[in-house]
């Protein structure tokens, strides 16, 4: 292979060796791709390899390098688009199409063929940098897998399906079906509609290749992704003719997983792509009694916790609303079963769970369906379940999840602070705080409601408070001063505070399906309520 070393460089042992390769050629000449390769430099065997594949956004991550190198396993981030800062990733003209940003625009079509695509292209530079890989001395040739985060998630399993040399699969947001996005897995079809949608589903679908994945297979998805529909993730596993499938649903928004998440995908990869071991599946499924709607859960070995997450009438995966049970009552040996509050026996629910075990692995079920009017269920919960308050200091974490600009989103950046007069409010230490609204508390807002928050922040500053509407998730922003200072401050937001990049009004909160507070790094808040 034309393959070479642009340069290597160590920091504590940790060596980054940049090299670059031809992984193709054209008429119009070499495709030229860049990787960095990860190791320790006190490594005097070979050792297993992760091919990883970045998403557009946060390319690389040198804390996911480490822990995998912490680990044992050779790490390489492989610059298939031109990505990366200061790339030497070229191609020629006729296959521009390939590199970012003009490939963003051909992602979900075919103009002509599946092989003049981002896809076909991308998948063959991945499968000429397993050979590389093989190459390496430090590299055990019989034990690489791929990593993929978001976009490379996605071109995991056109990867993983037509290269057996591929020994894991680990997809993190990438669950195929992209032709479906706007299409409700559980009130929908998963059928292509037209031809169209049929040429790019069987030609370069990710749900087409699953079906020749062999290898052990980890998929992950954040809850609240707009990247990964969670309620087809299943079906992508469930298509892997492999005995070895997990998956993972991550408590996190956007494209970022916990670090717990992330230990739990390096303990899998220790299991599964280092050593051969066997494999369990936990389940979960809907069922009636009396007219009541519970869900039986099997843990499969012993969990140390059992966590459900229920939404009500929310067909679309795209940023719904969860509440989350603690389940605990036990039937069974690690059979446990969960109460179903029912508001409305025609309201579509959904609900998985996801398990932590002794050895800090966590598995999720895939998410499932039901429309109680369908099962007979009558017993309906009388309790309102609407409220004009969306938080207070007595909800703990309440709904809120943070976000930063890090790959792996660190556990403890939430926690529950003090503030003036013993007062307890959220805070984040660091990135933005973000909370999504049921559809049920959307739509009974009123046009002229005004959102009250409490603040407390030590120094004055500025704050922007952005929400984003429903469905097309279109971002508006007030912005406002914090005045610092050992006091609860109280800010108001009316619907016209909010304007878009392009200087529109936002015209109701009725509309508005998450808030998000930015840069809320130090800073208390309490009391986010309509008034």
């Amino acid at each position: 292979m034309e393959a070479s070393i642009i340069s290597c460089q160590t920091t504590d042992n940790f060596v980054c060796s940049k090299q670059i390769f031809t992984a193709d050629t054209s008429k119009e000449g070499r495709v030229r791709v860049c990787c960095n390769i990860y190791y320790d430099a006190r490594w005097q065997d070979a050792r297993p390899a992760v091919l990883v594949l970045p998403c557009f956004k946060n390319p690389h991550s040198s804390d996911a390098m480490h822990m995998l190198v912490e680990e044992g396993f050779v790490a390489c981030t492989l610059d298939y688009c031109g990505i990366f800062e200061d790339t030497k990733t070229a191609y020629p003209s006729d296959l521009s199409f390939a590199r970012f940003p003009d490939c963003e625009n051909h992602l979900d079509s075919i103009e002509t063929t599946a092989r003049n695509t981002p896809w076909f292209v991308w998948a063959k530079i991945a499968r000429r940098a397993i050979s590389l890989l093989q190459e390496q001395s430090i590299v055990l040739s019989e034990r690489i897998g791929i990593l993929g985060f978001g976009i490379g998630a996605q071109l995991c399993w056109l990867v993983a399906g037509t290269d057996k040399r591929v020994c894991s699969m680990t997809a993190i947001n990438g669950g195929g079906y992209r032709w479906a996005e706007h299409n409700a897995r559980f009130l929908g079809s998963d059928i292509p509609s037209g031809d169209e949608q049929l040429a790019y589903s069987t030609g370069i679908g990710a749900e087409t290749y699953a079906m020749f994945v062999t290898c052990p297979t980890l998929a992950i998805a954040t809850r609240d992704s707009v990247y990964c529909d969670i309620d087809r993730i299943g079906d992508m596993l469930d298509l892997v003719k492999s005995e070895v499938k997990q998956l993972i649903i991550s408590d996190s928004c956007d494209m970022q997983i916990t670090r717990s998440v992330y230990s739990a995908l390096v303990l899998w990869l220790r299991s599964h792509l280092a050593n051969t071991t066997e494999s369990f599946l936990p389940s979960m499924r809907f069922e009636t009694t009396d007219g009541k709607l519970y869900v039986k859960l099997n843990s499969g070995i012993k969990a140390d916790k059992r966590t459900l997450y229920v939404s009500y009438g929310e067909p679309s995966s795209r940023q719904r609303y969860w509440q989350s049970f603690d389940v605990r009552q036990k039937v069974g040996e690690h059979e446990y079963t969960c109460d179903i509050p029912v508001y409305d026996t025609e309201e579509l629910i959904v609900a998985y769970a996801t398990l932590v075990y002794p050895d800090s692995n966590m598995v999720s079920t895939k998410v499932s369906s039901i429309i109680p009017a369908k099962h007979d269920v009558s017993a309906i919960e009388t309790s309102p379940r609407i409220s004009k308050v969306l938080y207070d200091g007595s909800m703990g974490l309440g709904g809120f999840v943070a976000r930063t600009d890090d790959a792996l989103l660190d556990d403890d950046t939430l926690f529950v602070a003090t503030g003036p007069f013993a007062i307890k409010g959220i805070s984040a230490k660091k990135g933005n705080l973000t909370l999504c609204r049921s559809i049920q508390e959307m739509t009974s807002t009123s046009r002229t409601a005004i959102l009250h928050v409490d603040a407390y922040s030590k120094t004055s500053g500025s704050l922007n408070v952005c929400v984003y509407t429903y469905p097309d998730l279109k971002k508006y922003t007030a912005r406002t001063k914090l005045k610092g200072g050992e006091f609860w401050q109280k800010l108001l937001f009316e619907s016209a505070d909010f304007k878009s990049e392009e200087g529109r009004t936002l015209s109701s909160f009725s509309v508005v399906k998450t808030i998000e507070v930015e840069n809320a790094g130090g800073i208390v808040f309490n009391n986010f309520l309509w008034i």
